[in-house]
């Protein structure tokens, strides 16, 4: 094949590109409803999958354990303890088989600082299915304590922005 061939094989698909658009130009005429139904089940797909997800992930939700971190007297870490309890933290997120359709929310492990009388306690959450790892991690002078799961749901974090404040607590927030 010489150059003269590929120049003449090019400018014979030029000439016939109006006759490439006008039947595109059919077709698509001819088919209008296919360009609306490929979105329509796109979409219908999209919503299938999400409500999927949001089904799948409400066990795990459900399902999560707790243990509160009591620490000793003599309790000072050093920074390769807190490196080592934040890998075991790690860990136990990734010991829960997540697939396609269980949500990361329903398999993350969460750490909440908590104040009581005055005492700062921290709690360890996460899902059932990794209680064991989170039950056997934790630091060399703590004592990991399971919380009931009456007691976690009435201990809920509330946020008040701006209730049973004075007014002048009030303006000087505001400014």
């Amino acid at each position: 094949m010489t150059t003269n061939d590929v120049i003449d094989r090019v400018i014979d698909f030029g000439q016939e590109l109006p006759a490439y658009g006008e039947a595109a130009y059919e077709w698509i005429s001819g088919n209008v409803w296919l360009l609306f139904l490929v979105p329509a089940v796109f979409i219908a797909f999209a919503l299938v999958i999400s409500v999927a997800r949001r089904r799948f992930g409400l066990g795990p939700l459900k399902g999560r354990q707790a243990f509160e971190v009591l620490p000793t007297t003599g309790f000072d870490p050093v920074l390769e303890d807190v490196l080592r309890f934040a890998k075991h933290l790690a860990q136990a997120q990734r010991s829960v088989s997540r697939w396609a359709f269980t949500p990361v929310r329903g398999t993350a492990v969460r750490v909440r600082l908590l104040s009581q009388n005055g005492l700062l306690t921290m709690r360890v959450e996460g899902p059932a299915r990794a209680a064991e790892v989170l039950r056997h991690q934790g630091y060399r002078q703590c004592e990991m304590r399971a919380v009931g799961a009456a007691m976690a749901d009435a201990e809920r974090p509330e946020i008040r922005l701006g209730v049973g404040l004075d007014t002048d607590t009030q303006t000087a927030l505001a400014a």
